[in-house]
């Protein structure tokens, strides 16, 4: 499950990684946003007009110890993989409304999925974090 990111992205995570950090999933979304697992945590990155990152690049990070779920939320062509994390209050999103509080594209924690086949390649990346996270919380990771 490693894809390429456009270049913004892959510069920001490249920037942002340990020496010691492996990557083991990096999808992108609709737009420029990209879901990344590391052996440390999660990483969704941002950049471009539609995330609402015009001139900038944001990166929301979690480790796994912090993670309450993962999920992906799609209807019949679209829809959006969304992380919460304790303290984050989850709010329903939009994969087409472009407002602030419900845009999935805008949301730090979220990344936009077009596609059925898509949609179950980020389930299967709910999978892995999932899987991650007890394990993280057992050797007290943070």
């Amino acid at each position: 499950m490693l894809e390429p990111l456009p270049e913004k992205l892959e510069r920001a995570l490249s920037r942002s990684l340990a020496p010691s950090e492996q990557v083991y999933v990096k999808l992108r979304g609709a737009f420029k946003e990209a879901l990344v697992c590391t052996s440390m945590r999660i990483i969704i990155l941002k950049a471009g007009w539609m995330t609402g990152q015009l001139f900038g690049t944001e990166m929301f990070q979690c480790p796994y110890a912090n993670v309450a779920g993962a999920q992906v939320n799609f209807r019949l062509v679209a829809g959006y993989f969304e992380v919460s994390t304790g303290g984050m209050q989850n709010t329903p999103k939009s994969f087409w409304n472009n407002g602030q509080t419900v845009s999935a594209a805008k949301a730090p924690n979220c990344v936009t999925i077009s596609g059925p086949r898509r949609a179950q390649i980020f389930r299967d990346a709910c999978t892995f974090i999932m899987a991650q996270a007890p394990r993280a919380s057992r050797l007290g990771a943070y």
